[in-house]
């Protein structure tokens, strides 16, 4: 082994501070079993600094019986605990679970606690890495379980532990719960996918359509074959969501008496409205434009965004309750000072209206427009004449907008310029989405990359063209914009009738905020600069978070800070929660893209129609789920879970079925700091029938490929009372609660018993290999149950 530091703890304290100490880089030894052969073969990622040696600890292996129970020592050897005449008495299930691990030789080093906090068998998880090879096991650095894909025959059929982070979430500005409304789209159970996904982000129907997919390119799956369609996905249960909107979108129960203007009805400011109109508040948008929508309205395009999908969720927020009041421009039709006296809180979401200008010579000439002035004309139908030569300048995802939006209208030729070259795995690539790029190609639209502007031409006052220089780099190799050019010739001179700038915008000179602090907030582009949809929408949750800390009411799941509202969704289960991991080897959907003379049929024609119910559902098959799928490894938490013993550790008190709820990188909820006291186990029902079951390949001393822990209280043949866990089939026990309210208050009778094991394992989840281990587990519950031997 690799050298460590061996320190001998004295109490309990004592190894806690060291814990501490060491800060993650050490191992606490309670029996040498495991922690030993673990550092020999160096399975895990970080070598420890330092071995904490607990053997010398005093009154810590008591095996002590009680008034309501028994309680069991963390460091109290298996075999002392299989062989105690306390333990065997009244809790044979637990004596008989502590006698089924490995040898006579194991048992009498190892210890309870050992046994509860040990670290997974999965030969992935188990593969040296003093050996090499090509092994990455996700709990030591790998994207995916190697189980998955590759020999699952002892592992998980229910389920994966979740990670705590998950990549596609992770990159997803919102951080959308993405693993988590996937698997209930596939289970064909939208109207949860719906509650999940709304909780992170409410204009999901609008950003399925716009959206540049932050989380497609970190899918794991894309390391196989292609990432999972997400935002294909999302669109169909956003649609879900404005089809239902009546559920999704009800008036809430309760009114908190509070006041909140919001200026600016953007993506931010819609955002903003419903969840601060959820949590009971009065909500009042300031628009200065006719409609509300902002951005969405007046910057993208119909055939991107369709106004009726605009118009729905509009609509959804006024049934909501939301009061919007537009060509009202706060600031001018409206003080600042008087929607602040007048309400609660005031939230500013204008966005970016300002556009940047090239500062070239020239540029201030007739048929020169900046391209938000363009769309918003079209958005209002305005007529805007552009001529049949047009070139747009810019090379991000409004200029390809706006080029795509005058060959709809007539221009017989579009050309964009751009400083940024066309290749996609350049640093120096175009901003715009290369999807985007593509559909504009399609259409006929010429893309001239790596041309920067020298200046526009014109004659007797009106552009007739420009003059352009080659771009030689645009970023620093950190990212930062630096173009550089070749100054000394013109690369190209193009003709133009109209000649449209989109290069960014900025925040207009607006409400400066600099009375009654602490009631006014920000939020959307005005505060981050020109971003996407679910940036804003990010950044309203923010602000969302913020008034309601300061209006001090913090009931609404959605104010919570980011990652909270996640937290709590989850501890609120009290069934399962491990995620149905898949790899079923399917070809990604295609979005139904219409061909370009289709799309180029009118400005009012969305380029791609949504999927079926069908085809997002078996989308969302493809997704791996990314758990780990390593079965929980001791057989004594499987008893304990039975038994309803609880554990006690240097901070908490915890019940056996919430200790062990596995994560992707830990069996049990230890925190790094936290070591195991001792177990208590209340006393069962007097004449309970308690027996444990174990299924191994190799008897007695391999671990099991499926157990059961069962307490049985029968009476007069009927059942009274029941628990049934399941043990080696998930990366916890699991609790079979559907086959205990089956039997509870029924006969015992091989038709039950059968009808039960049935139940047991119902929303089984098995992979490609493993699937017989449902049926040891229905023969081990039924056997139990008719207090059958074991063969």
């Amino acid at each position: 082994m690799k050298p460590f530091v061996h320190r001998n703890a004295r109490s309990i304290g004592e190894a806690v501070r060291l814990l501490a100490k060491y800060n993650g880089r050490a191992k606490v030894n309670a029996g040498g079993t495991d922690l030993l052969g673990v550092m020999r073969d160096r399975i895990t990622v970080d070598y420890p600094e330092a071995v904490i040696n607990l053997k010398r600890i005093e009154g810590l292996d008591q095996i002590k019986p009680d008034s309501k129970g028994i309680r069991i020592g963390a460091l109290a050897k298996l075999a002392d605990v299989a062989n105690s005449p306390d333990v065997k008495e009244e809790y044979r299930l637990l004596a008989e679970s502590a006698y089924s691990v490995a040898s006579p030789h194991v048992r009498n080093m190892a210890t309870v606690g050992g046994n509860l906090a040990q670290d997974v068998r999965c030969w992935y998880y188990r593969y040296p890495r003093r050996i090499g090879g090509p092994i990455i096991c996700l709990r030591k650095g790998g994207k995916v379980c190697s189980a998955l894909p590759g020999d699952n025959r002892y592992h998980s059929v229910f389920g994966a532990a979740p990670l705590r982070t998950y990549p596609c979430s992770s990159y997803c500005p919102a951080e959308t719960d993405i693993p988590a409304y996937l698997s209930k789209v596939r289970k064909g159970d939208l109207a949860d996918a719906a509650r999940i996904l709304i909780e992170y982000n409410p204009l999901a129907a609008i950003t399925g359509r716009v959206c540049p997919v932050f989380c497609e390119p970190e899918c794991n799956r894309g390391g196989f074959d292609e990432p999972v369609a997400i935002q294909c996905i999302e669109r169909g249960v956003g649609d879900y969501v404005l089809e239902h909107m009546a559920t999704y979108f009800a008036p809430p129960e309760q009114q908190t008496g509070k006041k909140v203007a919001i200026v600016g009805s953007g993506p931010a400011g819609l955002a903003a409205a419903y969840y601060l109109r959820k949590s009971g508040h009065e909500i009042t948008v300031y628009e200065r434009f006719t409609k509300p929508g902002g951005m969405l309205r007046y910057s993208i395009p119909s055939f991107r965004l369709p106004k009726n999908v605009l118009e729905k969720q509009i609509d959804a927020l006024e049934r909501m309750g939301v009061t919007f009041k537009c060509d009202v421009e706060v600031g001018k039709a409206i003080a600042l000072s008087n929607l602040q006296e007048r309400h609660d809180a005031v939230l500013l979401t204008q966005g970016t209206w300002k556009s940047l200008k090239l500062n070239v010579p020239g540029e201030e000439s007739e048929g020169v427009h900046y391209a938000l002035d363009y769309l918003a004309k079209v958005s209002r139908k305005e007529k805007v004449s552009l001529g049949r030569n047009v070139v747009v300048i810019g090379g991000g995802s409004v200029a390809i907008d706006v080029a795509r939006t005058a060959r709809r209208l007539g221009a017989a030729e579009v050309r964009v310029i751009c400083l940024e070259c066309r290749d996609p795995n350049s640093k120096d690539k175009m901003l715009a989405q290369e999807r985007e790029i593509v559909e504009a190609e399609e259409e006929g639209i010429i893309i001239l990359p790596s041309l920067g502007v020298q200046a526009i031409l014109a004659k007797d006052g009106r552009a007739i063209g420009i003059e352009t220089v080659t771009c030689l780099s645009v970023r620093e190799p950190d990212g930062s914009f630096n173009p550089l050019y070749d100054t000394t010739c013109t690369a190209l001179t193009l003709d133009a009738d109209s000649i449209i700038i989109a290069i960014g915008q900025s925040a207009e000179a607006s409400v400066a905020p600099q009375t009654a602090p602490g009631r006014l907030f920000t939020a959307g582009d005005m505060v981050s600069g020109p971003s996407t949809v679910v940036q804003a929408v990010a950044g309203a949750r923010k602000a969302v978070g913020e008034i309601e800390s300061a209006l001090r009411w913090t009931d609404s799941v959605e104010s919570l800070p980011a990652g909270q509202a996640e937290t709590r969704r989850r501890s609120d289960e009290t069934d399962m929660y491990f995620t149905d991991s898949s790899f079923d080897e399917t070809r990604r959907v295609q979005g139904s893209s219409r061909p370009a003379g289709e799309r180029m049929g009118g400005i009012n024609i969305e380029d791609t129609s949504g999927l079926t119910a069908e085809e997002i559902e078996r989308e969302a098959h493809r997704c791996f789920n990314c758990g780990c799928l390593a079965v929980g490894p001791s057989d004594v938490a499987v008893a304990l879970v039975a038994l309803n013993a609880s554990i006690v550790t240097t901070k908490r008190r915890i019940t056996a079925d919430r200790f062990f709820r596995a994560s992707a990188t830990s069996s049990t909820i230890l925190e790094p700091d936290e070591l195991i006291r001792e177990i208590r186990v209340p006393k069962p029902p007097a004449g309970a029938r308690q027996r444990y079951d174990k299924f191994t390949l190799r008897k007695p001393i391999d671990f099991a490929l499926v157990s059961v822990a069962s307490v049985l209280t029968v009476k007069d043949g009927m059942c009274k009372d029941v628990r049934i866990v399941l043990g080696a089939v998930g990366p916890s026990p699991i609790r079979a609660f559907a086959a205990e309210e089956m039997l509870k208050g029924k006969p015992i009778s091989e038709a039950v018993a059968a009808e039960a094991a049935a139940a047991a394992v119902a929303g089984v989840m098995p992979l490609g290999m493993n699937a017989y281990k449902i049926q040891i587990a229905k023969a081990l519950v039924k056997r139990a149950i008719l207090g059958q031997p074991v063969s």
